[in-house]
């Protein structure tokens, strides 16, 4: 029962929290986006410890997800889009988070006792997964209005794992070092080392792919450029580039 009840406190917390985000404050407050903020970010550290407090840890992670799933649905209805002013705070936040995170699974990586088959077999899964995900994307794309071009460009786009990989990578190894099962070390060192390949791996083959493939296998739309040609322009250097026409004109 221990999973069920995991599952029904994170939504039941998430979608809770969620509405709440959206009730407090008004919408017309003007300090709105502070508040919303600070709700949702609270809410996701109450989630996450909260659940570790009671011993149901997954429900902390999923109950994240869902109250910040209630509230951009919530927020969507009042005519916030998906670059709302809350999203560009956590955006920036991010910049500063990201690199700690990729900094802490690093330093649960000890070189030196990394098993050379272990690394083998690991880097095999990781390439026959990659192909498989890579056909599965290309097929999962197809049902749309994309041309061949466009879906083996997704295909490769969609390759790249990492942030996952760094946020749950160590958290097996984490766990048996806490219950003290010496007879689990060894497979929570497994998982962190195919956490860590898979970041090494697909982030910079992916990067490298989407630069390079990006110019070739995409075009872009007529309406799409004059849209850009249209707002590179000004306005007032249009208005003196016919008055100077104009008065040529008149010469």
């Amino acid at each position: 029962m221990h999973g069920p009840i995991e599952v029904l406190l994170g939504v039941s917390f998430g979608t809770i929290w969620g509405l709440m985000a959206q009730w407090i404050p008004h919408k017309q407050h003007r300090n709105v986006t502070f508040f919303r903020w600070i709700i949702l970010f609270s809410g996701g550290l109450v989630a996450l410890f909260g659940a570790h407090w009671l011993k149901y840890d997954g429900a902390g992670g999923l109950a994240t997800i869902i109250m910040a799933f209630v509230a951009g649905m919530q927020w969507r209805k009042e005519g916030w889009g998906d670059h709302n002013p809350v999203t560009k705070v956590f955006t920036k936040m991010w910049i500063i988070l990201e690199p700690l995170i990729f900094g802490l699974i690093g330093t649960e990586i000890q070189i030196d006792k990394i098993d050379p088959e272990t690394l083998g077999w690991g880097i095999l899964v990781l390439v026959t997964a990659l192909l498989f995900r890579m056909a599965g994307t290309f097929l999962a794309v197809s049902c749309g209005n994309l041309n061949a071009k466009e879906k083996i460009f997704l295909a490769f786009a969609w390759m790249p794992k990492a942030t996952v990989q760094a946020a749950l990578g160590p958290i097996f190894l984490e766990r048996a070092k806490l219950l003290q099962m010496t007879e689990m070390y060894q497979m929570g060192e497994q998982i962190l080392t195919l956490a860590v390949l898979s970041i090494l791996i697909t982030a910079p083959l992916g990067a490298v792919t989407i630069m390079g493939l990006g110019p070739k296998l995409l075009e872009k739309k007529k309406n799409e450029e004059d849209e850009v040609d249209g707002e590179d322009s000004d306005p007032e250097n249009d208005a003196q580039e016919m008055d100077n026409i104009n008065d040529v004109d008149e010469d």
